[in-house]
């Protein structure tokens, strides 16, 4: 009958005994980081000290450990934090009732008052009219609550990157150096501008026409007026030709005088189309040229336009380039 119970009580041991293991383990551990957090503060390692000490009070949390925390982080000129970690140690002992307890309470509340007038604070201004929508203000990475906005906070010595952001809205950053000791530094934190609201897309049709790009060039019509100017250049020397050949049949003509004359006309009438279609396909050549390297086109510009009209005048005949551009 007295079986059951005996294994039960086993069974709770056999799983209690880990847990009593291991908060050995971590109270051995902490005693002797504590130990060396004493040794090293007083041989002048302070920054060491202080990372001995608050290993130890994360493994086993004593008051004792507290205190020696405290006066670490003052003897390394963080004053803030000494003043916050002597408070902590002053709360924790508030109601003690041994003496032992009672008297580290007073040393840890006579330490916080005479620390306190020594504190830098550093504050961080934000007017009603900076305030945008979903304001987000860091301290070196982490957050100021809102509540702590425009109040003067302790703060140890050092650098400190400020930091603010909302969204839609350009990320705004200042750093700001605060002394170890009686020191009193403010920063503004100005209006976010709205930088990501300009890279929006504009949904308009002015916008999008103001925003799209020029539409790319035809080759088309340059080709087309190159093309025109080569055949008027042809035009031209064939006419010259003809009209040369004809010349020299009238300076041959010896039988009829009204037939010589027929073809000095002829000629000259041939040659002034030569001249004409010469004159064209300058002028259509030259137009080929500004319309293969005239500057991109924008929105709302006219359109190029090139046609070859016939040209006929006194004892004249030929084409003309005509158009607008």
């Amino acid at each position: 009958m007295t079986v059951r119970p005996l294994l039960a009580l086993s069974a709770a041991l056999a799983a209690l005994a880990p847990a009593a293991v291991h908060a050995q383990s971590a109270g051995a551990q902490a005693e002797i980081l504590f130990r060396q957090g004493k040794d090293l503060m007083a041989r002048g390692q302070i920054a060491e000290a202080c990372a001995a000490f608050d290993a130890s009070q994360k493994l086993d949390p004593t008051i004792a450990t507290l205190l020696n925390q405290a006066a670490c982080r003052e003897k390394n000129e963080q004053l803030a934090t000494a003043w916050g970690l002597f408070l902590e140690a002053e709360r924790q002992t508030r109601t003690a009732t041994d003496a032992a307890t009672q008297q580290l309470h007073q040393v840890a509340a006579t330490k916080a008052v005479k620390l306190e007038p020594r504190l830098s604070t550093l504050t961080v201004t934000i007017p009603d009219p900076n305030r945008v929508p979903g304001l987000q203000v860091l301290r070196s990475g982490e957050p100021i609550e809102p509540g702590a906005w425009n109040r003067a906070l302790p703060v140890d010595g050092g650098a400190y990157q400020i930091t603010a952001r909302a969204p839609g809205n350009a990320e705004w950053s200042s750093t700001i150096t605060v002394g170890n000791e009686h020191d009193a530094r403010t920063i503004e934190i100005p209006k976010l501008k709205a930088a990501a609201l300009d890279e929006l897309p504009v949904h308009t049709a002015e916008g999008d026409a103001a925003q799209a790009p020029p539409p790319a060039r035809s080759k088309v019509v340059p080709l087309g007026v190159g093309g025109a100017a080569v055949a008027l250049a042809g035009g031209a020397l064939g006419f010259e030709l003809w009209a040369r050949s004809t010349n020299s049949q009238s300076l041959d003509e010896k039988t009829s005088n009204d037939r010589r004359i027929s073809l000095w006309h002829s000629a000259n009438t041939r040659r002034y189309v030569a001249e004409g279609l010469g004159v064209a396909s300058l002028a259509a050549a030259g137009v080929a040229v500004w319309l293969t390297l005239r500057p991109a086109g924008v929105p709302g510009e006219r359109t190029a336009r090139v046609e070859l009209a016939p040209m006929v005048a006194r004892e004249t005949a030929g084409l003309v380039v005509v158009g607008g551009f």
